[in-house]
Order: C-alpha cells, then structure tokens, then sequence
C-alpha cells in the first residue's frame, strides 16, 4: 500500500527532479499543432547534456543490481498548461509509488516544438531490488493516461558470482593466524542445512584469499568431521598449541543451534548431537565463547550462520517435536572481552534463513560480499567491523523480510562498546 506522507513518500522511492528541456527559444504559435507524446522508452541511464535529454542504454530488462530504472517522455508541440505523473506498479499489480504532478507548458500563445521528460525508479539499495518480476510504469497528463511500458526486473545473472573469488587471486599470507570453518549440512538425526557444505568450502577460500590465513593453517570439518568431541578437542587442546598471543583466530559455524527448553540456553548442534539431550550432545554457546577466550590470542572473529529459535536453520520445521518457539526465551550470551567478537545471522528467536537465489546462506552470503570489500563505507580500502555489521544487517534484513522470515543480524559484544577494527582489505 503507498503511503502519501512526506516522510514516508521520500522513502519509498528516491527519485530525480524533472526535467524539462526544449530545443529551441520559445516561439510564437502560427498554427496550433496538435500535442503529442512520444514512450515512456525505459532506459538504465539518461543524457542530459543536449538541448532535450535523451535515453543511455535503452532496455525493458533489468537486473535487481541495476542502480535504476528510467522512463523517458519525449513530448512534441507543447502548449498551454499541463500536469505530468508517474506511476510504478510491481509484479503483484499494486501501486509500489507514484511521483507528484509535475507541472509542464508554455507561455500563452508560444509552444515548445521539443520537449523531454524523464523519472527514475530506483532499484539497487532500495525496496524494488527485492520485487523482482514484471513491472509496468504508467505516464499520466492531465490525469489521462498517455503511455505505459513494462519491464522485467530480473535476479542478477548467476548471483552467486557476485562472491566467487579469482582462481589467481592471492594475498600477504600471515602465518601466525588461524581458521577454523565447521560446515554440517546432512545431521545424524536432524533436518538438513541446506548448502551450509558448499558455504563451508567459500568461506576457506576467503579465508585464504582475502584474510591470508594460510591453507596449512585452517582446521576445516564437515559433516561427520563435526562431532562434538572433534570440535571441543580442536578449541581445548590443538588450537591452543599452535597458536600464540599475535595470533587472529577465524571461526565460521554453518549448522544447527538450539535452546535448552528448560533454561533456554543456546547451544550449538554438532554432527552427533541430539537435541533431546543437548546438555549431552551439544555445545554450549556460552561454553564455546569461554574457550574462545581462553586462547589468549590477539583477535577470534566468529561467524554463526545459525540460530537458536528451536527452528531448523535453512529449513521448516521444528528440531525438537512439540516444541513451541512462543513459549521459548532464549538467553542472550554475552561477551565482557573484546578479544572475541561475534557475529551471528539473526537474533533471538528469529530463523536463520537459506538463500535460495543463490545457493548459500542467506547471511554467509552477504557476509562474503562485505569481507570482499562491498562494506567499505568511507572507500578507505579497509572493510572494518562496523562496517562488515552495518552491510549484513541492511542487506540480510531487506531480503529476509522480502521472504517473510524476518532475520536481523547480531553482534557481540555490542556495537556501542566495540573497538572498531579492520577485518579485510578491499579486493581490486
């Protein structure tokens, strides 16, 4: 539903000032020529340096990566007073936004032999990029209807390119620094987390090719690699005899988390773990942060693809039977050093979510996206911390909400007490 307040106008759509352009002075009407208006012709830019502006790129598809949609008006032999409009409709035949009445004309008794017109529809950053489909924009004069043309806005070509990394690519290794990438996408007696493998795999070569940690470096369990013992022994006896005070830890989860129903602390599922008797079989959230910290090392970055409503990650469904999220108060865990800082896909009692479009997690995704330098704000080369917050929360918020699972993403410890940090250089 278009909201006509102000406030809300100016979010809904972010649009040019019109343009009106003519070819020549203002002439002296001899004989009254009949108006007449030429498209809308969509575009993906315009050219606004002539004496009328003309279409760059005309097209009637468009990509979700497009920063925007044009819709030109050519119009000839105009006269008297008029009032131009714009409307949007997206995919489900709602109005999605409407410009204001632009007024148009010329002096009594002169006309304007040429004239153009044009108004954007912005896509990229902006809600449109998430109604993807057939779209129609409508062009009204006077309130008649004198133009319409409709375009496809389509999901990039291969999304999932946008985080495929050079085969060449290669930066400054740092041999001091470690990776620890747990992916558990087929459980022993869950559901599935649907391409928490494949992001498994992404996420050791970013962490090779973007954060230099060196492949020799990097404790890499999947599936059946992931058991609880196997994890516990890796955090509590092998990692810490390898690492050392100039250490920067990398820890990425992809699988199940889930509360305890009595207390209602997260936990994470290994492999092995049965979440009838998580205080068995999983891996207490506040337990794996406390080891963490244990290390004494310079920095442990970790990245939860999970979440701890009682929902299966990436899946529908419930991972204990009878369980009612409603009823559920899952405790937040928090973190007093700043030695480890955690990054996790949604909060309490919100679902991790897949991606489907692209075949990965929703959040892994965009993470990947921002460590590759997408997140630099200030264009400092640099994606630091905040940054890497500020770029999932947006995009993962957007998106999720588009599905209707909503699913904002949480940092710990909190932002406001948080020493930002650089994470990754920007790729080139």
């Amino acid at each position: 539903m278009l909201n006509k307040t102000p406030k809300a106008y100016h979010i809904c759509l972010f649009f040019c000032a019109f343009i009106l352009s003519c070819s020549s002075s203002l002439k002296q009407s001899q004989k009254k020529l009949p108006l007449r208006f030429v498209g809308p012709t969509l575009s993906k830019g315009v050219d606004t340096s002539g004496s009328t502006s003309t279409p760059v790129e005309p097209s009637s598809t468009f990509s979700a990566e497009d920063a925007q949609v044009i819709a030109h008006l050519k119009i000839e032999n105009l006269t008297g007073k008029h009032q131009l409009r714009w409307e949007w409709y997206n995919p489900d035949g709602s109005l999605y936004c409407a410009s204001r009445n632009f007024p148009v004309g010329a002096s009594k008794g002169r006309y304007l032999p040429q004239a153009s017109a044009w108004h954007k529809l912005s896509v990229h950053g902006d809600k449109a990029q998430t109604c993807q489909g057939q779209w129609v924009v409508k062009v009204f004069c006077d309130d008649a209807l004198i133009g319409s043309a409709p375009f496809s806005l389509q999901a990039p070509a291969e999304a999932a390119d946008l985080i495929q990394l050079p085969k060449d690519l290669s930066v400054k290794p740092y041999p001091r620094d470690w990776g620890l990438i747990i992916g558990i996408e087929d459980y022993a007696h869950l559901p599935k987390v649907e391409y928490a493998k494949k992001d498994a795999l992404i996420v050791r070569d970013y962490y090779m090719k973007i954060l230099g940690v060196p492949e020799e470096n990097i404790i890499f369990l999947i599936d059946g690699d992931a058991t609880k013992a196997r994890i516990e022994g890796y955090l509590r006896k092998y990692i810490p005899n390898n690492v050392d005070k100039e250490t920067t830890l990398y820890v990425y989860f992809a699988g199940h988390g889930a509360p305890d129903i009595e207390q209602g602390d997260p936990f994470l599922v290994p492999h092995d773990g049965d979440t009838q008797f998580l205080a068995q079989t999983g891996y207490s959230l506040k337990t794996f942060y406390q080891d963490l910290d244990n290390l004494k090392v310079k920095k442990v970055y970790v990245f939860l693809d999970s979440c701890f409503s009682g929902v299966a990650s990436r899946a529908a469904g419930m991972l204990v039977k009878g369980l009612r999220p409603a009823l559920i108060h899952v405790k937040d865990v928090p973190l007093q050093s700043e030695a480890v800082v955690a990054l996790s896909a949604s909060q309490s009692g919100q679902v991790s979510n897949a991606y489907p479009e692209t075949k990965h997690g929703l959040f892994t995704y965009f993470l990947l996206r921002a460590l590759r330098g997408e997140a630099d704000e200030n264009d400092d080369h640099w994606v630091s911390v905040k940054e890497v917050l500020n770029y999932v929360k947006s995009h993962v918020s957007r998106v999720s909400h588009r599905m209707g699972a909503d699913q904002v993403p949480a940092i710990a410890p909190p932002l406001e007490i948080l020493k930002d940090a650089a994470i990754s250089r920007v790729l080139k």
